[in-house]
């Protein structure tokens, strides 16, 4: 292992000051942000003196890290107690700082959930947060934070990538123990986004958009319940048109779910939809834009139609789940249609389906009783 002090000349006879890292045999280089500027003057010479000297003070203080780190990670649990897991000074270390590599690094599919829920622990907390201010009193309030800001699931899943971020902390040994663990999450299993009836769907379809793609994209999610994900993937190979027959690997639980492969039959709307533009084998069904170009799109689309909901993309999917089963679909068939692993996800859209029989009902004509 080792870190040098390095140069990189620049122009007009600077230089920018750098770490040139060997650290587990991996080789990268940290710049400092510290510039060297040409010696012409006693000031420039004496400023670029107390420059080096904080930049070896720096790259000193690197090493030392690497090293304790290092070293830390490979001693036994029991070689020392509990309250001398971690190094002393990480404690009054900043958490931003900190997690600055896992933050950049993670690029997994749920990364856009982790960057939201990063900002609005920035929102929550601006200035720098000291590990030792992470306590469960703190997660405690960050929670509440988020339920007041957020509506439906979401506070639960941003809190449970926050969870995640300090166990990451806690292998780290930048905590000794995740002190959001056992923190009751309440979460209300019934289905928060939007539904659209058939009759503001057939308002959508009469209402011009002005992004045809988008709003494609989004009566053919209302008609096979694809997420945004699998629609932004969709490719011609996916689709059998004779066979009126779709077969994808769901984007969201691959690798982790036995329904991952779904297998849906398409209506005669799903079919007229595809086929509004021709394209073969490897070709994208849908050019979009980017996400939130297009709910941007769908909410001015949405509004001319005179609907006066919030409409998110996911909404066409809980759309298209609550209308099968208003038309009579049993459970077992709307969770195998929606593509999900266990009914359990589907039962949270009863409810809804309850309250449209009731309204059913109530539309009876008054007797004159």
């Amino acid at each position: 292992m080792g870190i040098l002090l390095s140069k990189r000349k620049l122009t007009k006879g600077r230089f920018s000051l750098y770490l040139d890292c060997n650290v587990a045999g991996k080789r990268y280089k940290e710049s400092l942000g510290i510039t060297l500027e040409a010696p012409t003057s006693k000031e420039a010479r004496l400023a670029n003196q107390a420059k080096l000297k904080l930049a070896r003070l720096l790259r000193a203080r690197r090493e030392i890290d690497c090293l304790h780190h290092n070293y830390w990670n490979q001693l036994p649990s029991f070689f020392h107690p509990k309250s001398e897991q971690r190094p002393e000074h990480v404690a009054t270390c900043d958490f931003f700082h900190l997690i600055s590599d896992y933050r950049i690094h993670y690029h997994r599919k749920d990364c856009r959930m982790v960057q939201a829920m990063f900002t609005y622990l920035e929102q929550f907390h601006s200035s720098a947060l000291p590990m030792a201010k992470i306590t469960r009193r703190f997660c405690n309030s960050f929670f509440i934070f988020l339920q007041e800001k957020l509506r439906g699931s979401t506070p639960v899943n941003y809190f449970k990538k926050f969870k995640v971020c300090l166990d990451y902390c806690v292998e780290e040994h930048f905590l000794a123990s995740n002190p959001a663990k056992g923190i009751r999450m309440p979460q209300n299993n019934a289905v928060t986004k939007e539904i659209l009836s058939t009759r503001e769907l057939v308002k959508l379809v009469k209402t011009p958009c002005r992004n045809s793609e988008v709003k494609r994209a989004f009566l053919f999610s209302c008609q096979s319940g694809l997420r945004w994900c699998d629609i932004l993937e969709l490719r011609y190979k996916n689709i059998d048109f004779q066979q009126r027959h779709l077969m994808l690997i769901q984007k969201k639980v691959a690798g982790h779910s036995q329904k991952a492969v779904l297998h849906l039959y398409l209506n005669d709307n799903a079919l007229r939809l595809l086929h509004e533009r021709q394209g073969r084998g490897n070709d994208l069904v849908f050019e979009l834009p980017s996400h939130s170009y297009s709910l941007r799109i769908l909410n001015e689309w949405t509004i001319h139609a005179g609907l006066r909901k919030h409409i998110s993309f996911h909404c066409a999917r809980h759309t298209f789940i609550t209308l099968i089963m208003a038309r009579g679909a049993n459970i077992k068939t709307a969770a195998s249609l929606a593509g999900h692993s266990s009914t359990r996800h589907t039962e949270k859209y009863i409810h809804i389906i309850d309250k449209q029989m009731q309204q059913a009902v109530d539309s009876l004509p008054e007797l004159p009783l």
